[in-house]
């Protein structure tokens, strides 16, 4: 081979040099290729309009309230342990009435009845033409049905009375198209003699989640209760809290109370903090709603000294009103509390026909969590309203006692029965009271706020109503209703309305007097509620 020939190496890197420069001129240009059709999809998109958003329209309807269930405290029930004390068989004591009566009312939002007017009209009548009205009924505890026939009228007007109940009532009360009525339920439990003589209206009320009680006793031959009642299927645990003169009670690991589904636990109010001619409790409950109510009964020695089943009261504020305290010889007490964790102070007024008198406690220092009795002596024999003003927000009731015949004797002084007088709330539009199963026989307390004229129309056991009764009120004055004026026929009446010409202008509360068969008097009192007339719906939509 010649020295400069090339050899088969030399051939192929010449091969692959000449190679080389071809490959790396061709990759740019397809590279620049490759972007062309990139570029126009890009292009395209960045000028192309974007699509139209489409609507959805999703089902809704609007729901209202249905029926509504109110619970009763159902009758007075003693703690056993008070009837082991006598060791002399003729000095034991003898247990309260173990029976109730309960009337209940219902009203459809369009009566007439609760914007004063007596009148009935096409729109109360179904379509066969029969009364178109609330129905009410009655179950005990395990919901077995005690009544469910209602007495009704073309009026709108549903009412149902019943008597001698020994368990624990509810009562359900639906309008005739199966939304809420307006209703309210009354339950009375009378003891005309022995040791528990008493009479003690209720307010049958849906269960809560928090309440509070005031004016209580719990001083030596007292007793007072809480009772928790859970109507549902789920646990709750209420947290409890005692007010005493001296501020909030150790509650001593007491103050966690648990309640199983359909159960009920009484708290004894004295076996936390005994002593006390006055205490506040109050209640809040995690889990579920509860029933909840206070029971108390009072007695001097051997001489009896009244009874109350108390329902919650109104959350604490800085104005009420408190119409319906009826003075017969003794000296009325306003009862204040202050839930809160800072000092206050209050004033109290009370106001009967001609205005304001003159027993009137200003600038009255409620410690945090204390309660503080406010006598209110020298008033004369008469009804009158108590008007609270706080700094801060507390609660108030207002206790007033009836006396009854000497008892025969000598260790026996005359018997007594007590009354709490709670907060009424302003009425807005009108108010319905259902009265005892007894009927009417008290009075109706009017305080007006500012000047108005009120209607209040009587409903008897049938559902019809009476004469409307026109009262003409001035700003800081309280109108008395006897219940002679309020009878329908002669007959007692069973429910009324109360119809303001003022929206929020006047409170009422209803006091009743009952004779216990010796010439004494038995007293309990209620408030009158605000009715609501307008159903809150709830708007329900189909979501995805």
């Amino acid at each position: 081979m010649a020295e400069n020939d090339p050899g088969p190496l030399d051939d192929e890197a010449d091969a692959s040099e000449a190679r080389a420069p071809r490959r790396g001129r061709a990759r740019p240009v397809l590279a620049v290729a490759a972007l062309i059709p990139l570029a126009a999809a890009v292009g395209a998109v960045s000028v192309s309009p974007p699509p139209e958003t489409t609507a959805v329209t999703r089902a809704e309807t609007r729901s209202q309230p249905g029926p509504s269930t109110l619970r009763c405290p159902g009758p007075l029930q003693i703690p056993e342990g008070l009837f082991t004390g006598g060791a002399d068989d003729e000095l034991a004591l003898t247990p309260p009435s173990d029976s109730i009566g309960l009337n209940s009312v219902a009203l459809e939002t369009d009566s007439s009845l609760l914007f004063g007017t007596v009148s009935g009209s096409e729109t109360q009548q179904q379509a066969d033409g029969s009364a178109r009205a609330p129905s009410l009924t009655t179950v005990d505890g395990d919901g077995s049905t005690l009544e469910d026939a209602t007495a009704a009228s073309t009026l709108g007007v549903g009412v149902q009375t019943l008597g001698e109940i020994e368990q624990t009532p509810s009562v359900q009360a639906a309008a005739a198209e199966g939304s809420r009525p307006v209703a309210d339920a009354v339950q009375s439990s009378v003891t005309t003699s022995g040791d528990f003589r008493s009479l003690a209206l209720s307010r049958c009320e849906e269960p809560t989640t928090d309440a509070s009680f005031l004016g209580v006793s719990t001083a030596r031959g007292d007793s007072s209760v809480l009772v928790l009642h859970n109507p549902t299927q789920r646990p709750a645990t209420a947290s409890v809290q005692i007010w005493t003169e001296d501020g909030p009670a150790p509650m001593e690991g007491r103050s966690q109370v648990t309640v199983a589904p359909g159960g009920e636990e009484r708290v004894l109010l004295e076996s936390v903090a005994g002593g006390h001619d006055a205490i506040g409790v109050h209640a809040s409950v995690l889990g579920a709603p509860l029933s909840m109510h206070v029971q108390t009964t009072q007695r001097d020695g051997l001489t009896p000294g009244g009874a109350e089943i108390l329902s919650p009261l109104p959350s604490a504020a800085v104005e009420q009103v408190l119409p319906g305290l009826e003075v017969t010889g003794g000296t009325p007490t306003v009862v204040l509390a202050n839930p809160r964790g800072a000092d206050t102070t209050a004033s109290i007024e009370v106001t009967g026909p001609d205005g304001p008198v003159a027993d009137a406690a200003e600038d009255v220092d409620v410690p945090a969590g204390a309660v503080v009795p406010v006598p209110l002596p020298s008033l004369a024999d008469g009804a009158y309203s108590v008007s609270v003003r706080s700094q801060d927000p507390v609660l108030a009731v207002a206790r007033t006692a009836a006396t009854g015949q000497d008892l025969p004797g000598d260790t026996v002084a005359a018997p007594v029965d007590f009354a709490l007088v709670s907060p009424a709330p302003a009425l807005s539009t009108s108010g319905l009271l259902a009265l005892p199963p007894e009927g009417a026989v008290g009075a109706l307390t009017l305080a007006a706020t500012e000047d108005a004229s009120v209607t209040v129309v009587p409903i008897g056991a049938d559902g019809t109503a009476g004469t409307p009764v026109e009262v003409d009120l001035d700003a800081g004055t309280s109108g008395v209703v006897p219940w002679q004026e309020l009878a329908i026929d002669s007959m007692r009446t069973r429910a009324l309305t109360v119809v303001p010409s003022t929206p929020g202008a006047v409170h009422a509360g209803w006091m009743q007097r009952e004779d216990d068969g010796n010439g004494g008097d038995l007293i309990s009192s209620l408030p009158v509620p605000s009715a609501q007339l307008d159903a809150e719906t709830l708007t329900v939509r189909l979501t995805e």
